[in-house]
């Protein structure tokens, strides 16, 4: 199983859309890095842990200010495989 890093995530920057017109257009909008390594990480992941066409992934954001003003940091990771504990047997 590859060994999962902090580092390796997917990163946006979203901030409030200027632009927006009509409740089509998004609220927020921005860029996006994903670097190579991460990437290659992202297709092993879905080799060995894809199911139905998909892979599961989990994402966490932060409400942030900058010199341009607000903005939500959103950092995209491959969701875990739950690993279950051995439990201890209580002897009776």
């Amino acid at each position: 199983m590859a060994e999962y890093k902090k580092e390796d995530k997917i990163i946006l920057w979203l901030y409030p859309n200027d632009n927006k017109k009509t409740d089509k257009h998004p609220n927020m909008t921005g860029p996006g890095k994903i670097d190579k390594d991460v990437l290659k990480d992202l297709v092993e992941a879905y080799k060995n842990h894809g199911k139905d066409g998909a892979l599961r992934l989990r994402a966490a954001t932060w409400e942030r200010q900058g010199k341009k003003g607000p903005y939500t940091f959103v950092a995209i990771e491959v969701e875990r495989p739950k690993v279950e504990e051995p439990q201890d047997e209580i002897p009776f």
